[in-house]
């Protein structure tokens, strides 16, 4: 199996989010350009909350977000409704809220991303009124760590779509079809791909700086600053054909990666640099930023593999096993009203919560490579920060390769959600 090339630690670097499609006709007026703000976030209360026991040590604050919230280089962004509006913030590992901004309640989603410079970016989408006093929806992009504007408003034709900087107009009916979509270059705005006046091209995704479409019989993957072709791969190799394949609703796994749909039932895991299917009946995957290791949860079961491509472990699991988090060299897997989790490098069922705890059970969704998390309690979601102390003592024993000793642990550990 190969793995693709990677350009640092980001593990989930590349997400997306969609807010709302629906249009408010009357809305407040929202404070666009990225503003500071100086209130701490609130403290959580975590005794009688059951935490996984590598977060109880750590300060866990509420941002007060009602999306999922995206990553990217050591802050999180997501967004809460207030007063009518919808205010963005950025907040880093430490807890620190970096920026906010806002936009309209309805009419908008945003994306986390990076520019062929490597740096982090944010993607808000708007909707504005032009000179002609019509809608019309834009995407703007800042600077992901100083809130600095970057490029736009730029113009597109409908709300986001995903994954990555995709646009469309809405469907006319819930369930339709969006109108043609377009892909935006993550370095400058500008339109690196569009499905209007283009017989046959569908854009599948767009990947920080890769743009997957499929044209006629294969699928292909372009270069969105030059539109340079990357690789094609002939659909018919795999028994695909061009109607039959989109995006996941799972996130990208890690960067340089892309879980598709083949099918109403089956997917595939690819490459994105090499146009290699490392998977082809890929359900989801994800990697530790920890050690590297690769998990996918395929038709057959679990399956891990190492930084160097070589297979770990295997497992069967249950059809409805879904993959709730991973970091930390733990694996944290969803079986019904039921938490699992597992060591990555050895497979072993690990006890991730004290045995004996009671309280409601905290999920993570996301676990950075630095310990960070957001963790969810119920429908809340949460930040586990970390010290800077603790950021430059993780990151340095990454760097000399001792993390993959560091968080290890045979014992068992089933817990039940709903106890």
């Amino acid at each position: 199996m190969t793995r693709p090339r990677q350009r640092g630690p980001l593990a989930l670097s590349v997400a997306a989010v969609l807010v709302m499609t629906g249009c408010g006709a009357s809305e407040p007026e929202p404070v666009r350009d990225p503003y500071p703000v100086n209130d701490a976030l609130p403290v959580v209360d975590t005794p009688g909350m059951r935490l996984p026991t590598s977060f109880e040590e750590l300060e866990v604050v509420d941002p007060g977000w009602d999306t999922a919230a995206q990553y990217a280089e050591g802050v999180y962004v997501a967004a809460d409704e207030r007063d009518g509006v919808l205010e963005f913030t950025a907040v880093d590992v430490h807890g620190e809220v970096l920026w906010a901004a806002q936009r309209p309640a309805s009419c908008t989603g945003f994306a986390v991303t990076m520019d062929a410079h490597g740096r982090a970016l944010a993607i808000l989408g708007d909707l504005e009124t032009t000179a002609d006093a019509l809608a019309a929806t834009t995407a703007a992009a800042y600077d992901l760590t100083t809130g600095e504007h970057v490029w736009g408003p730029v113009e597109v034709p409908g709300p986001y779509q995903g994954p990555g900087l995709v646009f469309a107009a809405p469907p006319e009916s819930y369930m339709g079809q969006t109108g043609p979509r377009v892909a935006l270059d993550p370095t400058t705005g500008e339109v690196a791909a569009t499905e209007s006046g283009s017989e046959g091209l569908r854009i599948i995704g767009e990947y920080q700086g890769i743009v997957l479409v499929t044209h006629e019989d294969a699928l292909i993957a372009r270069n969105t600053t030059d539109g340079g072709e990357l690789w094609r791969t002939p659909l018919a190799e795999h028994g695909w054909t061009a109607a039959s394949i989109s995006a996941a609703l799972r996130p990208a796994p890690a960067d340089g990666l892309a879980l598709i749909s083949t099918s109403d039932t089956a997917g595939a895991l690819i490459d994105l640099h090499q146009g290699v299917v490392l998977n082809d009946t890929a359900r989801d995957a994800a990697v530790d930023p920890t050690t590297g290791t690769l998990v996918i949860l395929d038709a057959a079961g679990l399956h891990a593999y190492d930084a160097n491509n070589q297979s770990l472990w295997s497992l069967s699991v249950d059809d409805q096993t879904t993959i709730a988090a991973i970091g930390g060299v733990f694996l944290y897997l969803r079986e019904g009203g039921a938490i699992r989790v597992h060591n990555v490098i050895t497979g072993d069922v690990a006890q991730a919560y004290e045995p004996d705890g009671r309280g409601p059970i905290i999920v993570p969704s996301h676990i950075s490579i630095n310990g960070a998390a957001v963790l969810l309690d119920g429908n809340r979601r949460l930040l586990a920060t970390i010290s800077e102390q603790a950021s430059w003592t993780r990151r340095a024993a990454h760097e000399a390769g001792n993390e993959r000793h560091a968080m290890t642990s045979p014992a068992v550990s089933h817990v039940d959600s709903t106890r």
